[in-house]
């Protein structure tokens, strides 16, 4: 039986004569008749026979395939997958040598993981066994995964046991997979294998890993519970005689206090508070739980441990007077999506507290991204700190505390740099090291990947790239065999990849994985936060070389006035080169390099009024000018108060009136 173009595998049976009376059976019942007794299993039977009678063409040639349906899966399951990737991983190491595929599976028959070995994936994708493809009963009729679903128990189905004739050359074996908390059927772990029958042992193995998964399932759902336990402890007996109920991410009631169900009966709502309950709304797909009517979004309080969102709870008033709600007859559900917008000071010690409105726009975007596991693509000119914006995001997200690995791609030969990114097995090319050696990719497992210079990526080398990013696989220089990676990426460029792709030096299908993207402002427009860059180059200078520096008011206006086309990294190049080069204790402008005395200085305006008698009508030279411009600086940072500015600049404030009517120099 040809599928799809590619050679059917062998089929193989237990014996000859066994296939000839499974065939026979399926043949009678997709006749009408009823097969001969004791040849197939009951359930088998009953599977045909509903798939018979849903109409389901047993010449079908391959699942069907709904990408929208994926999308929504993976979100509905996120913590299946979570739960379920250590697992898979080490099984499908083994799994590649033997040529079987794993699947995991949502609890509508959608597959959302697929591994093993490479070959085998090649044949299963002609009768889609892919992400995103659909194998319930109702799509495919009897099949492993299918029956788990139905029969709620692992299954194995061999060969002609299935309903489609494109499927026959596989055997499987599929275990259900439950949650913990409540029992829900939320997912299947399929083996299938295209040219063996399983056996006992492979039954064994299918039902311990889905075991396994429901352990770690119910140890991260320990640990939410932990810590919403905490914060309902903290908050209940603060409550008073109000009725307070803690809620899942699920919206499923974890714990209620004693007065949750006379408050709930003050606003008319007749509930049997248990463990484990839903409470009537609707978990979407959109990750919004749609609550239920009597529930008002004011009594809602989402709880959050670290960045990740892990339940509500819900405090519901001691009723002194007639509810609103009663009164007004009942309201729409209200549809709650949790909101996460910390503050940037959360983020990292290096983004806090800034003052310009662009970079604590950009910190509070890295904030929300951290939470969030998706490509991140930070753009901004050279120097702008977008690796320092990268190691904060990684800080900030629940994989701090793994690896973060960066990789320059414009700074590595591009013959080097496939290697580098994706490692290589032992004689891959010559020189190649004994026993290979892990690329980027694997090193940054588990933690995050900074790809700095993406735009600099050779073109030949973005497929493989994009692969990963779809799949979690990479593939080492000389071998076929993919090898599992979660990684978080977070890439960088100075290029706009947006005109790179429309010249085909960038992929389009690429560029579009980055869909979060966050830009970094050059440092002419963070002047409000170039004191305290200035002051961190200071410090990073005292810890690396033991050197206590201070800046002269002279050489800070300077400073403030210069464009920085190299932004945070010349400027920390510049701090540290016045700093080596200088004898005393302070910086000043006579220990600028030299290619800078002859610089332009262009401040911005300041932002307090002076009337045209108090601006230097004449001054001599640069030094008089800057001066000058020390000044308006410190009245321009302290919004025109002068007693302020004064003791910014360490004088007093009549030598600061003196100084503005054109008297003395500033000391």
């Amino acid at each position: 039986m040809a599928m799809s173009g590619r050679q059917a595998p062998a089929i193989c049976t237990g014996s000859r004569y066994e296939a000839l009376q499974v065939m026979r059976a399926r043949e009678a019942v997709l006749s009408g008749a009823m097969p001969p007794q004791g040849c197939v299993s009951e359930v088998i039977v009953e599977s045909w026979q509903r798939s018979r009678d849903k109409r389901i063409d047993p010449g079908l040639p391959k699942a069907p395939v709904n990408e929208a349906c994926l999308a929504n899966a993976r979100k509905d399951r996120t913590a299946l997958l979570e739960a379920a990737r250590p697992v898979l991983c080490e099984m499908e190491e083994s799994l590649a040598e033997v040529g079987a595929m794993i699947l995991l599976c949502s609890d509508s028959g959608v597959i959302l993981h697929l591994g093993g070995a490479s070959s085998v994936r090649d044949v299963g994708a002609s009768i889609n066994i892919v992400p995103g493809a659909v194998w319930d009963e109702d799509a495919v009729g009897t099949n492993a995964v299918g029956m788990a679903l139905s029969l709620d128990r692992t299954v194995r189905i061999r060969n002609f046991e299935h309903y489609c004739e494109a499927v026959m050359p596989w055997s499987c074996v599929a275990s259900p997979i439950h949650d913990p908390l409540d029992g829900q059927l939320i997912g299947v772990l399929d083996l299938s294998h295209c040219e063996q029958v399983f056996d006992d042992y492979a039954r064994s193995l299918v039902l311990a890993s889905s075991k396994r998964i429901e352990q770690a399932l119910d140890c991260a759902r320990l640990r939410g519970e932990t810590m919403l336990i905490e914060a309902y402890l903290e908050r209940s007996a603060r409550q008073g005689s109000d009725g307070v109920l803690l809620l899942d991410r699920q919206g499923r009631l974890l714990r209620s206090n004693e007065h949750a169900l006379e408050a709930l009966r003050a606003y008319g709502v007749e509930l049997t508070l248990r463990r484990g309950m839903a409470l009537g709304g609707e978990w979407q797909a959109q990750g919004v739980w749609r609550a239920p009517a009597w529930l008002q979004p004011d009594w809602v309080r989402p709880i959050f441990q670290g960045q990740d969102y892990v339940g509500m709870l819900v405090r519901i008033p001691r009723l002194v007077r007639c509810a609103p709600a009663l009164v007004d007859g009942p309201r729409e559900p209200t549809a709650f999506a949790p909101e996460f917008a910390p503050e940037p000071d959360a983020l990292d010690p290096r983004l806090r507290g800034h003052r310009g409105a662009a970079m604590r726009k950009a910190a509070m975007q890295a904030m929300r991204v951290a939470a969030v596991e998706v490509p991140v693509l930070l753009q901004g000119e050279t120097g702008t700190g977008k690796e320092i914006m990268a190691q904060a995001i990684h800080r900030a997200s629940k994989r701090a505390g793994k690896a973060f690995v960066a990789v320059n791609c414009g700074a590595i030969p591009r013959e080097l740099l496939a290697s580098e990114l994706f490692g290589y097995v032992e004689g891959a090319f010559t020189g190649a090291r004994r026993g290979g050696q892990a690329g980027k990719f694997e090193q940054a497992d588990g933690g995050t990947l900074f790809l700095d210079e993406l735009g600099e990526l050779p073109l030949d080398l973005q497929p493989y790239l994009l692969r990963i990013l779809e799949d979690g696989k990479v593939v080492r220089l000389g071998s076929d065999k993919p090898r599992a990676v979660n990684v978080r990426i977070v890439a960088a460029t100075n290029r706009d990849l947006r005109s790179a792709m429309e010249e085909g030096s960038f992929r389009s299908d690429l560029y579009f994985r980055f869909r979060v993207g966050i830009h970094l402002p050059p440092l002419r427009e963070r002047r409000e936060d170039l004191d305290r860059y200035i002051d961190n180059a200071l410090t990073e200078v005292a810890q690396r070389h033991g050197m206590v520096k201070t800046v002269s008011p002279a050489l800070r206006a300077f400073l403030h006035g210069y464009d920085f086309p190299g932004n945070l990294r010349e400027l920390h190049n510049l701090i540290e080169q016045m700093a080596v080069m200088s004898d005393g204790s302070e910086l000043d402008l006579e220990h600028l390099p030299e290619h800078l005395h002859a610089a332009q200085v262009s401040c911005a305006a300041p932002a307090c009024e002076m009337a045209p008698s108090m601006a230097p009508s004449a001054a001599p030279g640069m030094l008089k000018e800057i001066e000058w411009r020390t000044i308006v600086e410190a009245l321009r940072l302290e919004q025109g108060n002068r007693s302020r500015a004064a003791r910014r600049l360490g004088i007093s404030r009549t030598t600061l009136y003196r100084r503005l009517l054109g008297g003395e120099q500033v000391r």
